[in-house]
């Protein structure tokens, strides 16, 4: 039975069955390749052996190809059905396709492996192969470069990778065996391969030679510092334990070479900075010369460098920052790259590898399955490699308009769902709101939050006469509206003391005193809770932005009242529109700027910033 029948005769709702292939798939399954003919195989040309040389001995060239190769590596391997309607195909993750995707190579460390290879062989040389062998009921894919296959008695052959002689051993493939052509077309010549890196050897020969110079000039100062000529005239004291020995011709070069070998082997010693005294007449100090032998290094030699390197760097296929080391993509910082850098660089390789698989493995394997392979394509996913916008502030504004759900707003802020609040979390928040913007509630929203009763304070007028005295003696006057209902209304006498208590009733409708407070408490907690802006201009001058929620009431607002009893630590640092929002204290905080954030609609109030110990707060 063929391998691809267990995809027939499936019971309804049953899962399909991974596909396994029998010995003979690669034949059966693939395109029928050319037969091992020697003109089907390409030789080493001359650029491509450079080419080769440069990777081995350029450091700056070698590290950009490997940088570019493990970038495809996290490039994940899809398959993909054509749709007339979109720029690319549509990923699908069931059915026969998906499942010959999630087994070609081994999965995905070997995809990952595979990808890597071929773009080494697509950045140096311009071409390589894709070899698969069938052993026994496992498939083995690998990249290999065009110096590792040959024909040989009618017969594919590689170089055997277990062989204890490297590069002198060749075995014949498996008797199930696939071989693809995997080539970066050339511009005139399509048969032919063709390589970034064939343009740019120039600069890399330029490059080579000054690191060269570079490296010469730092060996001369290695093999000697030079000579130095001194005047037979100079004389100097012979150490004791050289008054005897016949072999010094010259007291004072015995001397220095003892020196010199004590400062080699104690380098970190005072002795070996400390300088030779020595005492002669002048007319022979003067005749003291030191030769220098040895090559400087200039600052042009390195100028000569770093524009070499700057050439190189803009004509491979990568970020140039990759070689020269600036911004986000540099030799030790992020691996990410932004959407823009990704289309230009990682998906033209990453489509040709693609290319290659879908003529050379996923459509003759769906054609012996028996489905149409004309709309299949291998396709590729860099999701690892995208670097998500930062959509923070946005996802903020809109949660605070009622415009996003809380978990949209997690999900941009970097959260997952267990980060959100439970029932009694959000009791305990929305208790703290009431206490730092309803002064009225503060005292009874404090007792539920410590479990202990919290006696109201009750604000009192300074202009009161007895207020003073009152607070002294410790008792707080009731406030005015309660003396008022105790005493009766203006005008009118208190009643008698054995005149019957007036009774409350309680379950009544609240007044309308009541109503208007209530109505103002609950818009100040939503006030408190709604995203504000801070424009801050030249001068100490800041607006705050309100929403529409304050209009009519922005000079209540807890947010104006924050930023005008600001704190000489907030410092926004420079002009512009930045976010703000208050803490469990009713402090004002700076979140970060917002340029693009809509305040077409939002109620500007200019406010002046208190001054603190001289320093204008921001």
């Amino acid at each position: 039975m063929p391998w691809y029948d267990v995809f027939r005769g499936r019971t309804p709702g049953e899962p399909a069955p991974l596909p396994q292939p029998p010995p003979d798939a690669l034949t059966a399954a693939a395109a029928p390749p050319r037969g091992p003919e020697t003109k089907f195989l390409r030789r080493t040309e001359a650029w491509q052996e450079e080419v080769w040389r440069f990777h081995e001995t350029l450091g700056e060239f070698n590290f950009g190809v490997d940088w570019l190769a493990n970038m495809l590596s996290r490039v994940r391997l899809r398959a993909a059905r054509l749709k007339p309607d979109s720029d690319e195909p549509e990923i699908v993750t069931t059915g026969t396709a998906a499942e010959l995707m999630m087994l070609f190579g081994g999965g995905v460390a070997g995809q990952s492996q595979l990808m890597r290879r071929l773009t080494v062989q697509l950045s140096l040389p311009g071409e390589g192969y894709l070899v698969g062998e069938q052993d026994g009921k496992v498939e083995r894919w690998q990249a290999r470069s065009v110096d590792e296959v040959r024909v040989q008695s009618g017969k594919y052959q590689v170089m055997d990778e277990e062989s204890a002689v490297t590069g002198q051993d060749w075995r014949d493939l498996a008797p199930d065996h696939h071989v693809v052509r995997v080539w970066r077309p050339h511009g005139r010549y399509f048969h032919m391969a063709d390589s970034p890196a064939r343009s740019a050897r120039e600069i890399m020969r330029e490059l080579e030679l000054v690191n060269r110079k570079i490296a010469a000039e730092y060996l001369s100062r290695l093999a000697s510092a030079g000579l130095v000529l001194l005047p037979d005239e100079l004389s100097f004291p012979v150490r004791e334990e050289f008054a005897d020995d016949p072999d010094i011709g010259n007291p004072l070069m015995a001397e220095w070479i003892e020196i010199a070998a004590t400062a080699i082997q104690n380098p970190g010693t005072a002795s070996a900075v400390v300088p030779i005294p020595l005492v002669g007449p002048a007319d022979a100090i003067d005749k003291v010369k030191h030769i220098d032998f040895t090559l400087k290094i200039d600052d042009k030699t390195i100028e000569k460098r770093d524009s070499a390197i700057k050439r190189l760097a803009t004509k491979l296929d990568m970020p140039a920052e990759v070689l020269l080391g600036m911004g986000d993509v540099n030799h030790w910082g992020a691996w990410q790259l932004e959407e823009s850098g990704l289309k230009t660089h990682i998906a033209p390789v990453a489509e040709l590898i693609c290319d290659a698989l879908t003529r050379g493995y996923l459509q003759p394997r769906l054609e012996a399955s028996g489905e149409d392979p004309a709309a299949w394509v291998v396709w590729y996913d860099m999701s690892e490699l995208a670097l998500s916008p930062d959509r923070s502030g946005n996802a903020t504004l809109a949660y605070d308009r009622l415009e996003i759900s809380g978990a949209a707003l997690r999900r941009e802020l970097g959260f997952d769902e267990d980060d959100a609040p439970k029932d009694d979390e959000l009791k305990r928040q929305a208790l703290k709101v009431i206490i730092k913007t309803l002064p009225s509630g503060a005292a009874s929203a404090l007792a539920q939050l410590i479990g202990e009763d919290v006696p109201q304070i009750v604000p009192v007028s300074p202009q009161d006469p007895g207020t003073a005295e009152a607070v002294q003696q410790g008792d707080t006057p009731p406030p005015e509206s309660e003396q008022q209902s105790a005493e009766g209304p203006p005008g009118r006498s208190a009643p008698p003391d054995d005149a019957p208590a007036p009774t409350q009733d309680r379950t009544g409708p609240p007044s309308r005193d009541q109503q208007a407070t209530a109505d103002r408490a609950q818009l100040l907690v939503q006030q408190a809770r709604t995203q504000h802006m801070l424009r801050v201009g030249a001068g100490n001058r800041w607006d705050l932005l309100h929403p529409v929620l304050c209009s009519e009431h922005e000079y209540s607002c807890p947010f104006t009242h924050a930023v005008a009893t600001a704190a000489p630590s907030v410092r926004p640092g420079s002009s512009g529109t930045y976010l703000c929002h208050m803490d469990s204290f009713g402090r004002l905080i700076i979140d970060g700027r917002s340029p693009y954030a809509d305040t077409t609609s939002m109620i500007s109030t200019s406010l002046t910033p208190r001054v603190v110990n001289g320093h204008a707060a921001r």
